[in-house]
This record gives structure tokens, sequence and C-alpha cells, in this order.
């Protein structure tokens, strides 16, 4: 199993920083027993071409009794171009499909390429028009090969002007669209997962119920006359918990830090008590997307977005009522954040200051063998979570509380924690 992409272009080379990995070196790595391997066919001035494939370890793939039924003796998981690649390769293209490569390359992560992706074979049921349907749509010439004349096996070749963090989430969507079997259980975590790939591209594709309802497969996820399908996903009950929070404060001046797109500092600006709105994100792409969704609004405070980073600081910032990292701290490294507490803390000291990271307690409910988010560094249980938040509020004038947010569990609790940081009076 295997996927293969392709460009010619001026700027070749500078695609090889969106993948994050050097031509001169050998990529392996081992996922769940399997190998994974990432190579370089070609790469001059005008040309790239590099194909990422796993070989798999037939033992792995039954190692798990309640991963797969009595056919796992005959079955194809080894050989075709599924959701078990795509889990194994994630990792491999982790940077890519998060489109933050170094700084400096920013621009060509953002920039439309002639790209051309190859992958292969995938076991379909789906007609080869069917096939065409899904990518068509989305600007793709499609060309398909059968192996055999049953034309249940298929090598699929796709071309499109695309940025190929697009691509490769459309194909990360689209292959277990196509693909007769899921391995995994499909939960609310594959919801999410469908949500963030498909932003932006999926509810306008007019395949899109087919979409969602290949890719989710069971009623329960997709059926409207289900109590579950009406529950806000977890993003949306995450910024819920959030604006409840910041109605109970007194409060002025409120910073979204690591706003992303604008979603929760969209939300916030509908409350009547915030005079001054701060959304703070060092991504360029996501500023122009949340700068646009800022312009539709006709609400209480008009945001004002500008660029910062956690690893600077900013002088503005200081004293504001108050400060919010919504699942931020969870995509940077470890060793880095004392030094970021104690900026916000000890010395832009708000009045309050809210944090929310995934509760890793509760990948278990998911069933997840690895993080919910290929970007993310860390993901803590709620002790470890709640002893570092406590570590961190040591010295100063802050007092902790813990909440979670989400469908509580009996034994592992909620998908998400949250801590409210709160400076005592006085000190």
């Amino acid at each position: 199993m295997q996927l293969t992409i392709y460009c010619e272009t001026p700027n070749a080379k500078e695609i090889s920083y969106l993948f994050a990995k050097n031509p001169n070196n050998l990529h392996e790595r081992h996922e769940k027993g399997h190998a994974v391997r990432f190579i370089y066919h070609k790469l001059t001035n005008n040309e790239v071409e590099a194909t990422i494939f796993v070989t798999p370890d037939p033992l792995a793939l039954v190692g798990h009794e309640r991963a797969y039924d009595i056919t796992h003796y005959i079955n194809d998981r080894g050989f075709a171009t599924s959701s078990i690649f795509l889990s194994l390769i994630r990792k491999m293209l982790g940077t890519a499909l998060n489109g933050k490569p170094q700084e400096q390359y920013i621009a060509f992560a953002e920039q439309a390429f002639p790209f051309t992706f190859e992958f292969g074979p995938v076991a379909t049921s789906l007609s080869d028009v069917e096939i065409q349907q899904l990518f068509t749509p989305l600007g793709f010439h499609v060309d398909i090969e059968a192996i055999s004349s049953a034309q249940r096996a298929r090598f699929i070749k796709i071309s499109a002007l695309t940025t190929l963090q697009q691509a490769l989430r459309q194909i990360f969507v689209l292959i277990p669209v196509m693909d007769d079997y899921k391995h995994y259980f499909i939960d609310e975590a594959e919801r999410e997962r469908l949500e963030r790939y498909g932003e932006g591209w999926l509810e306008q594709h007019p395949q899109k119920n087919f979409i969602y309802k290949k890719a989710l497969r069971f009623r329960h996820l997709i059926s409207t006359e289900t109590n579950i399908a009406t529950k806000p996903l977890l993003n949306t009950q995450r910024y819920e918990a959030i604006v409840e929070q910041v109605k109970q404060l007194s409060h002025q001046s409120v910073v979204d830090l690591g706003a992303g797109e604008g979603k929760l500092t969209a939300l916030l600006s509908e409350l009547p008590t915030i005079h001054e709105l701060i959304a703070v994100e060092p991504s360029e792409a996501a500023i122009r997307k949340a700068t646009k969704r800022f312009e539709g609004l006709d609400t209480a405070v008009a945001p004002k977005i500008q660029w910062g980073s956690l690893f600077y600081y900013d002088n503005t910032l200081v004293n504001k009522d108050i400060l919010i990292l919504c699942e931020v701290i969870e995509h940077i490294n470890e060793v880095r954040l004392p030094k970021i507490m104690s900026m916000l803390l000890q010395q832009y000291s708000p009045k309050t200051l809210i944090i929310t990271t995934p509760n890793a307690d509760y990948n278990q409910v998911y069933e997840l063998e690895e993080m919910r988010h290929d970007d993310h560094r860390f993901e803590w249980t709620r002790q470890q979570f709640e002893s570092w938040c406590v570590a961190m509020s040591q010295g100063t004038p802050y007092s902790t509380a813990f909440y979670g947010i989400g469908e509580q569990h009996i034994v592992h609790g909620t998908p998400t924690q949250m801590c409210i940081f709160k400076r005592m009076e006085g000190l």
C-alpha cells in the first residue's frame, strides 16, 4: 500500500520542506509493528517525486482480536490502501497534513502547485463513475486502473492545481469512503476528524451526504433522529463552555491566544460585557480566514486580530482581564511550557487565565492507540494536567479550579479538561 506524490514546478525543492523530510536521509519509522517509509525518487529544481509506503506485519494486523472478524485470515488488509494505511502514515505526513513547515516555508504551504497523487490498490465496491464523482468536484482529473476484470481493486491517479495540505486532507477523507472496510471503532472522534479534514470543502461537496454515510458507517452518527446526532460536536461544546465561564467573570478585555480561524472569538464577540476583544494567532493563513469571518459579524464588540506567538513577549497583552488558551498547550513541546506560563501569569498578569486541553484518560473511550491530533506533542491525563497547573501556579497570586467539558464517563471523565487560573485579590 502506497501513496506517490509528484509535482513539476520551478519551486520543486521548496516542496520538500513541506514534508519536513530531508532528501539526503532515509525516513523510516515503525507504527504498531509495521514499517513506514518515505523516499524521494526525484528532487531537482523543477521536479519532485516521493512515495510513502507501508510494509505491514501480518501478525500485527491480527494482533487485536476485537479489530477483525474471522475473515482476517483471508482479507486484503495487508495490501489495500485503506484506513489502516492512513492511520499508519499520518505521523510521517504530520507536517504536510497540518500545513506547518518551518516559518520561512509557510508561504509555500499556502501556495497551490500542479500536484499528481497516485495511490492503491484500493479495495472498493464503488464504480469508476462513483469514484470520479468524489474527486472531480474538487477540481481533480481522475484516472482509474483496474487490477482485474472484476474491477474491485483499483489504482487511482488524481491531478489538480492545489495546496499539498488540502489535497492530502481530501485523500484522507475519501480513501475510507471508497474502502470496503474500516479497521477501527468509529465514534465521535472519527466524526471530529472528518470535520477537521473536511473544513473548507466538504460542506460544499455535491456528494457530502454520501461521504458522511460511507465515512461514518453507523447510522447513529449521521441520523438526525437520534440524540447522539443532535448533540453538538465536542469542539462546539468546548467553545460554549468557555463562553459560559467568561459570562460568570467580571470582564472588559478578553484575549483569545492561538485563536486559529476565529470561531471562539466570534462567539465571544456576542457578549455585551466585553469592551475589548483580541484574537492573537501566529499563522498568516488562519489570520486571513479569521479576518474574513469577523467581517461578517454584527455583534456587540468588533474583534481585533493581530499576529502574535506565545514564544514572544507582547506588551499590548499586559493586564487584560481574561486570557484564553483553548486547545493550544498540547501543540507546544512540554519543555517550553514553564517559560510560557511564567510570561502569562507573572508578566501579562491577567485577572483570569482559562486553559483547555484533551483528557488523555478519555482516549480509552474512543479506543485510540495514538493521540487525537497529528500535531499534538503530548496529551495529559486528568492527574497530570491538575498537577501541572498547580505547579505552574506556585509562587504566583493565582488559585486553580478544574472543570470537565463534554460527555461524562463514569471512569475516564470528560474528553476535554479545563483549568481556571484566577488572580486572588490583594496579592
